[in-house]
């Protein structure tokens, strides 16, 4: 039997999934779900955890078995164009939650440094400019970036986990009422308003591009067809991890929130906080701050890195993390999100305009994602030796008609079809 370090050591690709799909908005979705509906969404993150297990397994079967990257095939199997449309998709989805990324950094540091008040418009960008300035050298000077950010990224999610089973624990929740939310309500569904703040954890908890570049993170891992076990294992510990911790906020906020507070009065780490002030008091706020900032940095760093990766395999300019392409790309995604971020933090830009931009990227890219991953799994299956199990592709279409759904909604929404 394995001790816990060894098992630990030959975990990685899922946790780097984890890492950037557990950022600011996964958190604030979670919390404010919680807050409305109290336990009664827990078996939505149950069905999800399914479906990221599906998908994620896949794309580590897709990554350890074929020959080339998963953009690498689609472009050999249906031409040039197929990649383009992955790289594109996976790039403007980074480019939407990149500026809400650095948002986030000052959402989380602001009510431990603000005395409740707005930090100073220089402080700000000054802060902003130095997060991405690190970021950019680690990715430079890292002699093995894979290895590296998968070391930074199981720090930050264990920070995560302490962070938020503290506030769990200190919330008291309901056994019996949150082994009921596991039977499903569709009734959220039925109201306009509810059925959004709804949409925003499926958006939020099953991350397409994630699930998606859990291939190409096992190819970094040096995995190949003999791993095929490990890279199962792994997509299971990382996806168990996302969701339990997404469960742990929404079950915390249900304790402390739901019936008193409504969603739309948590708009910021400040006011989520609040949720522990019962017990710690004036320590609240950094006691949740602190895991708000672990899951901030953590995405901040990988979202980019996926997109950089991916929109410069797709384009046909190198397949490896660290390539001088994927690095350069990595680098504008992160210096487009500096410069937006800061714009709309400094100038009163209307900061609703980044969510919305951050919303009509998944509208493009979810569902082309989720289509290239379905294609090559069906492929795979019909025409090589190791074929991935068929529960693998079941999930997958699941996710995809998931995906669509969540694309169209989010659709009527920023046209104006469906209320706010």
């Amino acid at each position: 039997m394995k001790t816990p370090s060894a098992f630990l050591r030959q975990i990685g690709p899922a946790i780097i999934v984890a890492a950037v799909v557990l950022g600011p908005g996964s958190i604030t979705t979670s919390t404010k779900v919680g807050a409305a509906f109290g336990y009664d969404m827990l078996w939505l993150l149950a069905l999800l955890l399914v479906l990221l297990i599906g998908a994620a397994s896949l794309s580590a079967w897709l990554g350890a078995t074929l020959k080339r990257s998963l953009c690498g095939e689609l472009c050999a199997q249906l031409g040039p164009w197929a990649g383009w449309v992955i790289g594109i998709a996976f790039f403007l989805i980074v480019a939407g939650f990149q500026s809400s990324n650095n948002m986030a950094v000052i959402a989380g540091i602001e009510p431990l440094l603000g005395n409740g008040e707005q930090l100073p418009k220089g402080l700000i960008a000054a802060i902003l400019v130095a997060v991405n300035a690190l970021i950019i050298f680690i990715l430079y000077q890292s002699k093995n970036l894979y290895k590296r950010v998968e070391n930074i990224m199981k720090v930050f999610v264990l920070l995560m986990v302490l962070a938020f089973l503290v506030n769990f624990v200190v919330s008291k929740p309901s056994i019996g009422g949150a082994l009921s939310g596991l039977l499903p309500d569709f009734s959220p569904f039925q109201n306009t308003s509810q059925l959004l703040i709804v949409m925003g954890l499926i958006g939020t908890t099953y991350s397409v591009a994630g699930a998606f570049y859990q291939g190409y993170l096992v190819r970094e891992r040096g995995w190949g067809p003999d791993e095929l076990r490990s890279g199962f294992r792994d997509s299971v510990f990382g996806m168990c991890v996302l969701v339990g911790v997404t469960s742990v906020v929404m079950m915390t906020a249900a304790a402390t929130f739901h019936g008193t507070v409504g969603p739309a009065e948590l708009g910021d780490a400040g006011k989520m906080s609040a949720q522990l002030k019962s017990a710690f008091g004036g320590f609240a706020s950094y006691i949740f701050c602190f895991g708000f900032l672990a899951g901030a940095f953590s995405s901040f760093l990988v979202n980019a890195m996926i997109g950089g990766h991916v929109f410069a395999d797709g384009m046909g300019l190198g397949s490896s993390l660290s390539s001088r392409a994927a690095l350069h790309a990595t680098t504008v995604a992160l210096v487009l999100g500096m410069l937006v971020g800061i714009l709309a933090l400094t100038t009163g830009f209307d900061r609703t305009t980044i969510i919305v931009i951050a919303q009509a990227s998944t509208v493009v890219g979810g569902p082309a994602v989720m289509a290239g991953l379905l294609f090559l799994g069906i492929r795979q299956y019909r025409f090589e030796p190791q074929k991935p199990p068929v529960w693998m592709l079941w999930t997958v279409g699941f996710g995809f008609l998931g995906s669509v759904f969540v694309a169209t909604m989010t659709s009527l929404k920023l046209l104006g079809v469906i209320g706010a």
